[in-house]
């Protein structure tokens, strides 16, 4: 993406610089190699306060190279003129701007846009298309039999990740399709901002963004896309696998509990959790949850009063939550008052069935929380909040089961020379 002082700034294009080692660069000096064509999209501030023209991503299709860029419409609705615009090259080098490749009417700006296939995917005749949306802050997606679609919203919506992920891009890597974002995480006064300090580290971020881990992409078979774990989580635990050991009795309710045996979670007319007795600060667990109640799931990064993170399932619903429950304390009259946010809300594809097993996997490294339900992930965040080590299952008015579980501690993904040994303690709640 390239500015011209000229232009005070204010018109995209896009320029291409060569390198023989990716450290030193040299500008073309055909450059720009496309700006935007008045045919068919904004080529001069006016309407709007600058041009877009930006965020060029190439794809190879067939014996040619087409290539995404952010634009606008030249006419219709002023906040709905955002579209995919298509440039299109035999070599890389000279360019050709064609019509918008994706105009859905809608939204200000479709950011970063990509145009991609799957490897795994049996139909090679198939495409997805997914932008960032200014509006919401949202990454979404669309699907097509073609390359120049017409892509049209996967029947099971157009969300392509968890709240908060943004300027995605896609790319092949040892067999698998994976999703990188940087995230933009959510504190209590609401989302971070330029001039903020995240909750995990005592330093700022200028834009208030940060690379999340990388989610796994794979086809539902029905032209909708699915987000997984990252399978090279694996290669971070830091022990074997291990049979968990509920605590001896439950937090809240102070209902007696057998060790070593099935997880259950019991409370009428009132809310109850069962924890673990190892903790660890990072961890991975894994089993079969079921839910008989209005409400229950998961927590973590308990404390011995039952505070941390909260997983939130309901059973005949897509909702899942990850909220923040305690209390704050505070110094200057020594009181204490409640502490709560809700860090991330994601609807998953199909309700929760009840009193159904449905496998779940909950991992915790550093800053990072990551929730799958059924193999889909469904929260993917990262906060500091609460920095405790155990975690447990919850349950409000009726009965959680967990069953299967097994644990592991994990170490965190670090440069060479600066890796951390994970805290494993044995605690009880007093």
């Amino acid at each position: 993406t390239a500015l011209s002082s000229a232009d005070d700034g204010r018109v995209q294009r896009v320029a291409a610089a060569t390198s023989s080692d990716l450290l030193h660069w040299e500008k073309s000096p055909d450059n720009p190699v496309s700006e935007a064509d008045p045919r068919w999209y904004e080529s001069q501030p006016g309407p709007s306060p600058a041009v877009s023209w930006r965020d060029p991503k190439a794809t190879r299709v067939g014996d040619r190279y087409l290539a995404t860029i952010c634009a606008r419409e030249a006419s219709g609705p002023l906040p709905r003129r955002g579209c995919v615009g298509l440039m299109t090259s035999d070599d890389l080098e000279q360019w050709e701007v064609q019509p918008p490749l994706f105009a859905p009417h809608r939204y200000w700006d479709l950011e970063c846009p990509q145009l991609f296939q799957l490897q795994n995917r049996s139909d090679a005749s198939f495409w997805f298309l997914t932008a960032a949306v200014m509006e919401d802050r949202s990454q979404r997606y669309w699907a097509a039999e073609s390359a120049t679609g017409p892509f049209r919203v996967p029947w099971q919506g157009d969300l392509l990740a968890p709240p908060g992920h943004y300027a995605a891009r896609v790319a092949h890597w040892h067999g698998s399709d994976l999703l990188f974002a940087w995230h933009q995480p959510k504190l209590a006064e609401g989302w971070i901002t330029s001039a903020r300090t995240v909750d995990w580290v005592d330093a700022r971020n200028p834009f208030g963004k940060f690379l999340a881990p990388p989610l796994e992409l794979r086809d539902r078979g029905d032209g909708s896309l699915a987000l997984s774990s990252f399978s090279g989580w694996d290669a971070y635990r830091d022990d074997e696998w291990q049979s968990p050991r509920p605590d001896g009795q439950s937090a809240f309710g102070q209902r007696p509990t057998i060790p070593d045996s099935e997880w259950s979670a019991i409370a009428l007319s009132a809310m109850d959790l069962l924890t673990t007795t190892l903790g660890a600060d990072d961890f991975v667990v894994e089993g079969l949850l079921t839910i008989y109640g209005p409400r229950g799931g998961l927590a973590l990064r308990l404390d011995d009063a039952g505070s941390g993170l909260y997983i939130e399932l309901t059973p005949g619903s897509r909702s899942v939550s990850l909220q923040r429950w305690g209390s704050d304390h505070n110094v200057i009259d020594g009181s204490s008052r409640h502490a709560y946010v809700e860090l991330q809300r994601v609807d998953m594809a199909a309700p929760l069935a009840g009193a159904e097993p449905t496998p779940f996997r909950l991992l915790s490294v550093g800053p990072y929380v990551e929730f799958s339900l059924g193999g889909d992930v469904a929260i993917a965040t990262m906060t500091g909040a609460s920095g405790h080590s155990r975690w447990g299952i919850w349950i409000q008015d009726g009965t959680a089961h967990a069953t299967d579980i097994r644990w592991a501690p994990m170490r965190r993904p670090a440069p060479p020379g600066h890796e951390r040994s994970t805290v494993i303690q044995e605690t009880t709640i007093a």
